[in-house]
This record gives structure tokens, sequence and C-alpha cells, in this order.
């Protein structure tokens, strides 16, 4: 009998020191979480709100950080439509310009993905370029893709540079998140940088020459937006207005 009682309490000690370890390793392991994404990777909460939330056990909370048009990558893959953030509804229009090295047979793969990081199916697949592809210089690109709506209610378009190769080396990506919408949902009516050399502002597709002029570069960082007169127009910022007069 008296071994059985020591038996067990060694038991009863052996799991409280082992659960006092648990318990601090995951308090430490938590402790150590200071990003969004290190959030959602331990598997904690995550709120469907734009920008995405995630909170810990111990009551911090981490916003997603939208990277506001930029991804990084600019001199490789510009995506013009749709930016982050923008709500999105099938069929949805894709628009932009990448270095021919991004492109293989004159196309790569796009991808689709609500917020568990499920696939999407769109169809077609793949994005085209408008143009002779067999450069290294920048080639404008444009698709428009359909998809049934995910019952998330944000997600990711993910555009991944063609790698026939398949060696990892030369893989590359870009994401951008995305909400979405019902179909046609603002979608057709946002105010965009088009034509060439995207030096047009409007809401529709429009097709330019490709010539390029000093004062196009003035547009790369100038906002496009609805202006009072309800038209789609360049926002006339000092910055822009020296630069257009400096060229």
């Amino acid at each position: 009998m008296k071994k059985y009682l020591i038996a067990v309490v060694a038991i009863v000690v052996l799991l409280l020191i082992l659960g006092v370890t648990f318990y601090l390793v995951e308090r430490s392991s938590v402790a150590q979480i200071n990003s969004f994404e290190g959030c959602a990777a331990q598997g904690f909460p995550v709120m469907e709100s734009f920008p995405r939330q995630c909170r810990t056990p111990d009551g911090r909370l981490f916003v997603e950080e939208i990277n506001n048009g930029t991804t990084g990558k600019e001199d490789l893959i510009v995506v013009l439509f749709p930016t982050p953030g923008e709500i999105i509804s099938s069929p949805l229009l894709v628009q932009g310009r990448a270095r021919g090295t991004w492109f293989f047979e004159a196309s790569f793969p796009v991808k689709l993905f609500d917020a568990e990081r499920r696939e999407v199916p769109l169809d077609p697949p793949y994005i085209m370029a408008t143009e002779n592809w067999m450069t290294e210089d920048f080639v404008p690109f444009n698709a428009t893709l359909t998809f049934s709506r995910p019952q998330t209610e944000t997600g990711f378009l993910v555009l991944y540079k063609d790698n026939p190769s398949g060696l990892p080396q030369f893989d590359d990506k870009i994401e951008i998140p995305v909400r979405f919408g019902d179909s046609g949902e603002l979608q057709q009516a946002q105010c965009r940088p088009t034509g060439c050399s995207s030096q047009v502002c409007s809401e529709e597709d429009v097709v330019t020459t490709c010539e390029f002029k000093p004062e196009y570069a003035c547009y790369k960082e100038a906002v496009c937006e609805r202006q009072a007169d309800g038209e789609c127009g360049w926002t006339e910022t000092t910055k822009l207005l020296s630069c257009l007069a400096s060229n």
C-alpha cells in the first residue's frame, strides 16, 4: 500500500512538473509573437476584418499590415489593378506590367485564395502579355478572370513568376490582399492608372501609343482618383504640378 501511494504521488508530481513546463514553454512562445503573421502562424483566432486582426491568448492584438500598393518588387512587376484592399468580384480585371523575364511563352500563372488559404479556381489560371514578352524591359499585361465568390470576406491574389525550369531558386511571386464583393460591386467603377505608360487616369481601359515622355514619370507617385466633377483624374498636388512643370 505504501509503495502504491508513493507511486501515485510520484505520478502526480511528474504531471505537475510537465504541466508547469508546458505552461512556461507556451507562455514563452506566445510572448515571442510580435506580428500578425506570427500570431496567425500559431493558429490563434484571425478576425475577418479589413485589415485582418489576430489576438494572442495573453490579450495582445496584431493587425495585418497592408502595403498600400507597394510590393517591394516594383523593379520586376507592377500591378495597377486590383490594388491592395480592393473589393473584387467576378469577372475580375487584372492589369499591370512586368519584366519579360517574369513571363514564359507570353504568360505567367495566377491563383486566388480565400482567407484560410484555400485555393479558389480561376478561369483562366494565367495572365497573358499584351506585347512582345521576349525582352528584359517592362511588358504590359491584362486578363479577365472568372471565379465563384468564396465564403470568406477577404483573400489573396497571387501572381507567380513563370518558372519552366522548376528550380526553386528561380521562383518568385507577389501577393495582393483583396476583399470579396458581390458580382460587379464597385469593381469596374474604380479610378486607376491605364494606358501603355500608366499616364492616363480612368475607370475604363484606355489604349494609347507606347512612346514614353519624361512627364509620364511624374504620375508614378501621383494619386489617381475621382475628382470633384465626378470624373477620374490625377489629383493636382504641389509635387505633381512641380514635376510636370520641370518636364
